[in-house]
């Protein structure tokens, strides 16, 4: 067991170091990382790289933006009442009213997916949307935005939300999906004019 943690900890640390030395010509802040299909293990992967960076001193913001499905709120035990959805919908709220820390990381916060909206499509294109993002990266206060997305395939939310971003990463589930979904998922994600930063197995 302790061999195993080890073994994701220095994956997780060398997934780090190539986001960072990336050759964007900028330093990457905001990342979306999404899969073809729901159970290839995005959620996991996100709250593992989150922790990765928590430890090694990085700031930290992760957004549950899979409103249909948000996951992050029971994987990190923590309340939804508040989060994503009603910040896009309720214009009295602030950040602050949904940012939530995640207990015993003090580098590493959280906004959960909120209410269920009946189109999440629809808010995740709007102003409100652009808006927000703009704020959190604009604020100095955190030194990785990452974003938990849908799925690419059948939605458009993922889309929406990686041209928001500075790039996205694809998971792959290993021996989970036909081998056919990963390439499909990429020539969506490039055609929409967005950066794919690469692929993460799992």
């Amino acid at each position: 067991n302790r061999y195993q943690r080890f073994f994701y900890q220095e994956a997780f640390r060398n997934l780090f170091t190539s986001i960072r030395f990336l050759n964007t010509g900028k330093k990457v802040s905001s990342i979306a990382l999404t899969s073809s299909l729901p159970r290839e293990g995005k959620t996991l992967v996100n709250i593992l790289l989150s922790k990765t960076l928590s430890e090694m001193g990085e700031r930290v913001l992760l957004i549950d933006a899979d409103m249909r499905k948000p996951q992050l709120h029971y994987r990190l035990e923590v309340n939804n009442l508040r989060g994503l959805s009603n910040l896009l919908t309720d214009t009295s709220l602030s950040l602050d009213d949904v940012i939530k820390n995640v207990k015993g990381f003090k580098n590493w916060d959280l906004i959960t997916g909120g209410t269920k909206p009946p189109d999440p499509t629809r808010i995740l294109n709007s102003e409100r949307f652009i808006e927000i993002v703009n704020n959190i990266k604009t604020s100095n206060k955190y030194d990785m935005i990452l974003f938990d997305s849908p799925p690419v395939i059948g939605l458009a939310d993922s889309l929406l939300i990686s041209d928001k971003v500075d790039g996205v990463i694809l998971l792959i589930g290993l021996d989970v999906i036909d081998r056919d979904l990963p390439r499909e998922s990429i020539n969506r994600i490039k055609s929409c004019g967005s950066t794919l930063f690469g692929v993460v197995t799992n």
